[in-house]
């Protein structure tokens, strides 16, 4: 599903008329890409607060029985997946805090859009881990082996976020080391 479909076509008769002045279809045009990414980013946050509620599950799994050993880990692995939803959440949307030193056009919000599309493929991933935790603990077999893995996607996660910032910055043509520079001017 293409947010920005749904955004354009959310528009209501005034915004199209006021699309019609000059120099403010650009404008509502960037604000519209913000906004279909902001969008994304809030489905994003669900389907990882969905995971969580998940993992909470399965912690809850893990009172008893052998899997007890493993609760410390996947606790770890749940304040991870927390710490992400919360950087999802806070996620500039090209105009705010560091973007300020980079000109953002159309074309940097769209990388940023196409970046966040690829994190929600990625987050999908997720179900297949929390899966496997779970038919570990069904089975009482493979547990630390199953929390391991879901650690590890959770991990690349939280990898892959991080690298954010370079999506707008390589569609800008830019570097961190560029945007550092203009940061002390």
């Amino acid at each position: 599903m293409d947010f920005r479909e749904t955004v354009e076509n959310s528009m209501s008769g005034f915004e199209e008329l006021v699309k019609k002045i000059p120099g403010y279809k650009g404008y509502k045009e960037k604000e519209m890409r913000r906004e279909a990414d902001t969008i994304l980013r809030e489905r994003i946050a669900r389907e990882l607060e969905n995971y969580w509620s998940q993992m909470n599950d399965l912690k809850s799994q893990m009172l008893t029985g052998a899997a007890i050993s493993q609760l410390d880990d996947m606790g770890r692995v749940s304040r991870r997946l927390q710490t992400l939803i919360d950087k999802v959440k806070a996620a500039a949307q090209g105009y705010a805090g560091f973007f300020d030193a980079v000109k953002v056009k159309e074309k940097e919000l769209d990388a940023l859009y196409e970046f966040d599309v690829n994190l929600l493929a990625q987050v999908d991933g997720l179900a297949d881990a929390i899966a496997g935790v779970q038919a570990a603990l069904d089975a009482e077999d493979g547990i630390p082996a199953a929390v391991r893995a879901l650690n590890k996607h959770v991990g690349e996660l939280l990898q892959t976020f991080a690298s954010r910032t370079d999506a707008v910055l390589n569609a800008a043509g830019m570097t961190a080391d560029d945007l550092e520079q203009a940061e002390e001017f």
